[in-house]
C-alpha cells in the first residue's frame, strides 16, 4: 500500500458513517472500521463477497439482484435491508452505491455507504399499523380481530416480547383474555384473573 492509500483508509476508518469500496465487478476490496466494528467480521472475512454473510437471509436475493442490476448499468442506486450486528441483532439500513468512472466513462470503482434506518422503519411500521387498526375499526371489524392485530404489531416491534390484552368483566371483578399468545397452558390458568383489592 502506499502513502495516498493509507491516508485515504485513515480518513474513511475516520468518517462518522460505514463506507466500502469495490471493484468494476462488484467485490468489495475494502470495508472501514465503523463497517467491521459493527459487523464483528475481519477485514479478511468480510472482503470480496464475505460480507454477504452478514445480511438477514431474507434480504439477501433481494440485495444481490439489485447490486448485479447496478453492476450492469454502471448507475448510482441505493436499497434497504438488514445486516447483522456483532451480537447476532439485525438493524436496517440504507445500502447506497456509487461509481467512479474513468476518462472514458468506464467504471474503475464502486463507492458505497450503509446508513442505519432502523429507527425510520420502525416509525414507519407503527405508522402503518396505526393506519391498519383504524381502517379495521371503520370497517366493523371484530374487537378480537383489532386486538389480536395490536398484539402482533406490539410482537413485531420487539422481539423478545409477548403481548396479551386482557378485558375486565362489567362488574370489575375479573380479567379474561381477548387477544395475543402466551406460553402453553397460561390462558387456562388465569382465565378468569381476579382482581385484587388494590
Amino acid at each position: 500500500m502506499n502513502d495516498f492509500e493509507d491516508r485515504y483508509r485513515t480518513i474513511v476508518d475516520a468518517i462518522p458513517a460505514m463506507a466500502w469500496s469495490g471493484r468494476p465487478d462488484g467485490s468489495v476490496e475494502f470495508l472501514n472500521r465503523r463497517w467491521l466494528d459493527y459487523t464483528g467480521f475481519s477485514l479478511d472475512e468480510a472482503l470480496a463477497w464475505g460480507w454477504k454473510a452478514a445480511v438477514h437471509p431474507e434480504d439477501l436475493d433481494p440485495l444481490t439482484d439489485r447490486w448485479r442490476a447496478l453492476l450492469a448499468s454502471g448507475q448510482a442506486g441505493e436499497i434497504e435491508a438488514r445486516l447483522r450486528r456483532y451480537d447476532g441483532e439485525y438493524r436496517w439500513f440504507l445500502f447506497r452505491a456509487e461509481p467512479a468512472r474513468d476518462d472514458h466513462g468506464d467504471t474503475i470503482r464502486w463507492y458505497g455507504t450503509n446508513t442505519d434506518i432502523e429507527e425510520r422503519k420502525r416509525a414507519e411500521s407503527l405508522l402503518a399499523a396505526a393506519k391498519r387498526t383504524l381502517e379495521m375499526i371503520a370497517s366493523g371489524a371484530l374487537l378480537a380481530d383489532i386486538l389480536e392485530n395490536l398484539c402482533d404489531t406490539i410482537d413485531a416491534q420487539v422481539p423478545d416480547l409477548i403481548s396479551t390484552v386482557m378485558l375486565m368483566d362489567s362488574d370489575g371483578q375479573r380479567l379474561w383474555p381477548a387477544a395475543g399468545r402466551a406460553a402453553k397452558g397460561w390462558f387456562e390458568a388465569i382465565s378468569p384473573l381476579t382482581i385484587g383489592p388494590s
